[in-house]
This record gives structure tokens, C-alpha cells and sequence, in this order.
């Protein structure tokens, strides 16, 4: 935020700052409907009704896979909401860190005009 005589008033960078922030929100928000939505809960364990069965160790795998996936999903969806909602508190506090880290830069050689 720039002050004008002591008017506040928001710069361009205020919208790249709340869609930094809305990315992180929406990060959290995946997060939360994997774990609600209990994936691994859903395979069958046991012996599926054929002890010692190649299909129950099988579906025993299965179950690891997705265990173990989820949570790496898990981790890696809250890392980066924290990282998105750190990154835009950073930049709303600090202008000059908005205008040196968010401003387009022309890719390739510029030319004079």
C-alpha cells in the first residue's frame, strides 16, 4: 500500500498479492477434500475372504500405495499453502519487494526504439 499526503490507497500489485493469496487458499482447500475424502479407507482390508490369497496381499499393496501417496499429496499441498500465504503477506508489507519481484520483465533482447 502507497500513501498519497496520508490517503491510502492500493497499487496494482494488491491484486497479484490476493491471487498469491487465493492460490494458497485453494492449496488448503484440495488438502482438506483429500483427507476428507479417505481414499485408502475405501480398499478392503484382510483377507478379502481367501486367506493367504495373491489378491489379498495384492489389495494389502494397494492400500500402502495410496496411504503413502496421499500423505506426500498432503504434505506437499500444505508446504506450498504456507509458502503462497507467507510469499503475500511478504509482498503486501513491502512495495518495493511487490515491484522488484512481481513486475514483467520483456523476455529476449530489448531493443532500442
Amino acid at each position: 500500500m502507497v500513501t498519497n499526503g496520508g490517503e491510502a490507497f492500493v497499487t496494482g500489485y494488491q491484486v497479484v498479492v490476493d491471487r498469491i493469496r487465493g492460490t494458497g487458499q485453494a492449496a488448503g482447500r484440495v488438502v482438506e477434500g483429500l483427507r476428507g475424502a479417505g481414499c485408502p479407507a475405501a480398499v478392503p482390508t484382510g483377507d478379502l475372504g481367501m486367506p493367504g490369497s495373491r489378491a489379498a496381499l495384492a489389495m494389502a499393496r494397494v492400500k500402502h500405495v495410496l496411504v503413502s501417496r496421499q500423505a506426500r499429496f498432503e504434505a506437499r499441498l500444505d508446504t506450498h499453502a504456507g509458502n503462497m500465504a507467507k510469499a503475500a503477506d511478504h509482498y503486501a508489507a513491502r512495495e518495493d519487494a511487490a515491484v522488484a519481484d512481481l513486475s514483467t520483465r520483456p523476455s529476449g533482447p530489448v531493443r532500442p526504439s
